[in-house]
């Protein structure tokens, strides 16, 4: 083999390498700690309104990330299966002191089955993510994106006592995010969260719901794989 074939033949294994190099994304690790309070109140026999507030922080509690606040108008259509239409509102905090914008209609049917002691429920939502886009020196615009995201959650729960009025429950689920729209071209992906928690009723009203979550996210804009480890907290009252 010639000189001149060798050299070829080392450039071309070079630049694949590079380019296989470029393809690999960045992973970064972070922690968060989200707090929530939910709430549902009945309306009439097949009707309910459900609302949470969430405040949600980055490396544990050393800098902000999220508040919201969420609302939907639930639809019982039988036993097993309900229809909900909502709308959130999102402030992702820039720094501790500013913030920008995201509004988000969304719709879902959720189905519940049991297995004997084991609860099951399949949740479809929809989003419509409407983002506002940020200034070369990280400043809001007033200007908004648009994307879909679609979701899909398994989750499963089981009974840890035998007292009916103070029920309960171990919880475990996985919940996949897809992202979809003009704008998405290699983010179709969003994030993967899974966990682990428990749900304990404190009286008819409260339960305490502390959670484990463990998510994979994909950044489009860095390339970048976050694996996000989060510690969640949910006060949930039923009125």
């Amino acid at each position: 083999m010639k000189l001149k074939q060798i050299k070829n033949i080392i450039l071309i294994i070079l630049v694949i390498a590079s380019k296989a190099k470029a393809d690999i994304p960045v992973y970064s690790y972070s922690k968060m700690i989200w707090l929530g309070y939910f709430q549902q109140i009945k309306l009439k026999k097949n009707y309910a309104i459900n609302t949470d507030l969430q405040f949600r922080t980055k490396d544990w509690f050393s800098n902000y990330s999220q508040a919201l606040i969420r609302t939907g108008f639930v639809y019982n259509l039988n036993e097993k299966i309900n229809l909900t239409i909502g709308m959130a509102h999102f402030r992702f905090f820039i720094t501790n002191k500013s913030t920008r914008a995201e509004w988000r209609p969304w719709q879902e049917i959720s189905f519940n089955d049991q297995i004997n002691k084991l609860s099951v429920k399949h949740r479809f939502r929809s989003e419509q993510r409407f983002n506002e886009l940020l200034s070369d020196e990280l400043e809001p615009t007033s200007h908004y994106s648009f994307n879909w995201r679609f979701r899909y959650k398994l989750e499963l729960s089981y009974p840890i006592n035998n007292n009916e009025t103070k029920k309960h429950f171990f919880t475990l689920a996985n919940e996949i995010m897809i992202n979809a729209g003009r704008l998405i071209t290699t983010n179709y992906f969003d994030q993967n969260r899974f966990s682990i928690g428990f749900n304990f009723q404190l009286n008819e009203s409260f339960y305490l719901q502390p959670q484990f979550i463990y998510i994979n996210q994909f950044i489009k804009k860095s390339a970048s794989l976050d694996n996000i480890t989060v510690l969640r907290f949910n006060i949930l009252h039923k009125i």
